[in-house]
């Protein structure tokens, strides 16, 4: 699940032209959210529909800006109804909402079907796959993987990692393995050089069922992407020597990602030059059990990883030093090197 070179250069040439260009044009203070984009993520999809589901449930709570957002029928009230509105906009159904059209918002076409959200600051396509799976945060300056990216298709195997020096993307990584739900979950963590023009980091949430291993050729575990109804809520902020480097803000994923332009001490092929990066992330579960269990994994993790140089180090997770647990709100903050 690496970028390719020419993908980065690509999307970094059109990203950084356009999305700026809209940036002067419009002003975001004045600006709301697109209609039906609930999540705040600059995409209309699945994401924004299962958002409103767990409002309605009592799970999620949305800001006025998303609230508003969510009424695509304009009836005043959020419900189911608002949420088939948006599954059907997903899927090409309908191309507006009784309320409006997602255009009346003040977004700003770039090329295609690609659009620049003053109310978030997201250069991305209307259906969250963005280009070549990718998306642009404007405020941030910073790309990330887009909600519906086509990788999600392909699952995770360990051989990814294993083959992504090939496109230079070199860095650290590390698995923590727990059970939860009568399924074999992995968080895995990522950080280091991607290409030869960016620095990032990356969260993935996977799992196998136990009745369904899903062993691949070589004998390895092959694992899913968390489905829809298994995402739970990740942050992250990336530091380069103790100086910041990029944030993303709490959102339901199975893969949240960041890359910023950047360069490391040989471009990281050395893991001398990935140690310099440190990623602090909190991780919000669906419930105490599943905490639970991956607190159990994070404790039983023991190595860090570097892909280029096929080597790796020791590592542990104290409770106090390395992680915080918030049983208030089934988190965990921990932050990794």
């Amino acid at each position: 699940m690496k970028i390719a070179k020419s993908i980065i250069s690509v999307f970094l040439t059109l990203a950084i032209v356009f999305g700026t260009s809209a940036l002067f044009a419009v002003s975001v203070s004045a600006a709301d959210n697109s209609l039906g984009d609930t999540n705040s993520d600059g995409a209309i999809n699945s994401f924004d529909a299962l958002i409103i589901v767990r409002y309605c449930t009592g799970q999620e709570q949305l800001t006025a800006a998303e609230i508003k957002a969510a009424d695509v029928d304009g009836n005043g009230k959020i419900n189911s109804t608002d949420a088939l509105y948006i599954l059907h906009f997903s899927v090409g159904k309908i191309t507006s909402f009784p309320a409006g059209s997602t255009s009346d918002s003040g977004r700003v076409q770039i090329f295609g079907n690609f659009w620049y959200d003053p109310a978030t600051g997201k250069v991305t396509n209307t259906d969250g796959s963005g280009l070549l799976g990718f998306s642009y945060d404007a405020r941030e300056g910073v790309f990330y993987a887009s909600s519906n990216a086509w990788q999600r298709t392909f699952g995770y195997t360990f051989i990814y990692d294993v083959a992504a020096p090939v496109i230079i993307c070199w860095f650290d990584t590390t698995r923590i393995f727990f059970e939860y739900d009568n399924k074999e979950w992995m968080v895995q963590l990522w950080k280091g050089q991607y290409g030869w023009v960016l620095i990032g980091a990356e969260i993935g949430l996977y799992y196998r069922d136990f009745d369904n291993p899903m062993i691949d050729e070589n004998g390895v575990n092959y694992f899913k992407c968390a489905d829809d109804d298994l995402l739970i809520k990740m942050s992250m902020s990336l530091y380069r020597n103790n100086t910041a480097l990029f944030s993303r803000g709490q959102q339901y994923s199975w893969w949240l990602t960041g890359f910023v332009p950047g360069a490391l001490n040989g471009w990281g092929a050395q893991p001398t030059a990935t140690d310099d990066l440190s990623l602090n992330a909190t991780l919000t579960f669906t419930d105490t059990e599943m905490m639970l269990a991956f607190i159990e994994g994070l404790e039983n993790a023991s190595k860090v990883e570097h892909n280029a140089t096929m080597t790796s180090r020791e590592i542990d997770f104290v409770k106090g030093e390395d992680y915080f647990v918030n049983y208030a709100k089934n988190a965990v903050t921990f932050t990794w090197q």
